[in-house]
């Protein structure tokens, strides 16, 4: 058997480092939210899109060190402004898509309405259809 002081000392580590980095990550949690929150009131008074992107701007001036992100204040804004863009191409096929539904579902009504037509002529004298 292995030696009992080793397995607690090893479990006291794991868990201590474990409630270090729990910390950490609530803390960064924190601090991303309040720098969100400082985004948002940086947009409150803007009336357009380019006053959107001066404010988007000087937030990330005032904070991209402390937040350490990895991209370029212009990478943010084609990124976020391309979410946009593909929203609106997912959403002219999601048209598509729903006009090609509507089609189907007339064309089974048609089919329906039919076979129905067919079914109650069925006991029918056939000289009289």
């Amino acid at each position: 058997m292995g030696n009992p002081r080793f397995s607690h000392v090893k479990k006291a580590l794991l868990t201590h480092i474990q409630s270090v980095f729990d910390e950490a990550e609530e803390l960064l949690a924190m601090q991303h939210q309040e720098k969100y929150t400082l985004l948002e009131d940086a947009f409150e008074n803007a009336t357009d899109v380019d006053e959107l992107r001066v404010a988007f701007e000087q937030w990330y001036s005032d904070h991209a060190e402390d937040l350490q992100l990895e991209h370029e204040v212009g990478e943010l804004w084609e990124a976020a402004v391309g979410m946009i863009e593909d929203a609106d191409k997912e959403g002219d096929e999601d048209d598509e898509d729903e006009d090609e539904d509507e089609d189907d579902k007339k064309g089974d009504e048609y089919e329906e309405h039919h076979a129905k037509e067919d079914d109650d002529d069925y006991g029918a004298d056939p000289r009289e259809r």
